[in-house]
């Protein structure tokens, strides 16, 4: 017990002595350690006792930032990043990890004007105009976000996937010839690239070759086992196929090991209209637009599902939300349904 008593009494003198500098950035310290083994609600405790003694601590602000959005905290951590910019409106960490806090909860405009700000600080930048041409596709600025992709490629031609970022572009504008030479081309420099087949077993869904689609997005999973959204996508082809038990099976999966798959949502929304279930396909359609994430043809499935309920007026106010993401089966149902 003596032992103890005295390790005590060492620390306190010890600890004692420091200075507030000192405290803070052993604190700071030791939020870095607890971040870095996933203890995110320890991390938070360490960041909040080092900004404590200094309120100004920009370091720690963006630190604790990333602890709470580790977390599911992600309006807290835009907190700590806006005041980590304040003092310090050239933080290009803290500008970086707003933008991605952003784009998590789909604020891209906000995203976007800090990807802007980073690129008024880092000229020439790859992966800076790579993530800017990540933004622009989820605001369905296609052509910006091609041109963003384009210039990371000329920077840095042996990436992958930026290769396969454009090709996507070119998918979502129907160039699926185009889309499939780029594919190839990314494939020619990682021959296991699963995100590659993926983007080709959509390709081949779109030309109604289901059996090609099945073989791509295989080839895929045999690269990635159970990934949630090749799952999903595996589903959404068997729902084409309207082999309807394989296609729930797998969104079920795809769910199962990411629940915050939007895509999935839409899927088993569509599911839904299939089966007769409007009601149900209704609250999963929301569900997927409540994830914030990029979804495509999502104001469509929403406005068919309205369309089956018999309430034209919601059918058509999700198609014109439909136009406004430039989704194109709104559009034509839009001009076929509404005034």
């Amino acid at each position: 017990m003596r032992k103890i008593s005295a390790l005590i009494l060492l620390s306190f003198i010890l600890f004692g002595c420091e200075s507030s500098e000192e405290r803070r950035d052993r604190f700071f310290n030791l939020g870095n350690k607890a971040l870095q083994e996933g203890a995110f609600d320890q991390a938070i405790e360490y960041y909040n006792q080092s900004i404590k003694e200094d309120a100004n601590y920009a370091e720690a602000l963006n630190n604790r930032g990333v602890a709470r959005i580790e977390s599911d905290h992600t309006y807290e951590a835009i907190l700590d990043y806006n005041k980590a910019i304040q003092l310090d409106s050239d933080y290009l960490d803290a500008l970086f990890n707003r933008a991605y806090a952003y784009e998590e909860i789909g604020q891209y405009e906000n995203a976007l004007r800090d990807v802007e700000s980073i690129q008024g600080i880092v000229t020439d930048s790859a992966f800076v105009d790579f993530y800017k041409g990540l933004v622009l596709t989820k605001l369905r600025r296609y052509e910006t976000a091609l041109k963003s992709f384009e210039v990371a490629n000329s920077l840095n031609p042996m990436n992958p996937e930026t290769i396969i970022n454009m090709a996507t572009i070119y998918y979502f504008q129907e160039s699926y010839d185009t889309a499939v030479t780029l594919t190839n081309d990314a494939l020619a420099l990682n021959a296991e690239d699963a995100n590659a087949f993926n983007l080709l077993s959509l390709i081949e869904l779109e030309r109604k070759n289901y059996q090609g689609a099945l073989a791509e997005i295989d080839r895929a999973l045999d690269i990635v086992p159970n990934e949630p959204y090749f799952l999903n996508n595996k589903g959404y082809i068997y729902l084409q196929m309207d082999s309807l038990d394989l296609a729930i099976d797998h969104i079920n999966r795809s769910i199962v090991l990411n629940p915050r798959n939007g895509w999935a949502y839409r899927n088993k929304g569509i599911y839904m209209l299939k089966t007769g279930d409007p009601i149900l396909a209704l609250d999963l359609l929301n569900r997927a637009i409540r994830s914030t994430e990029f979804v495509d043809e999502l104001y469509y499935y929403l406005g068919l599902a309205h369309l089956e309920l018999g309430d034209l007026e919601s059918a058509c106010k999700a198609w014109q939300k439909g136009r406004e993401f430039n989704e194109k089966p709104s559009v034509r149902m839009l001009n076929q349904n509404c005034d």
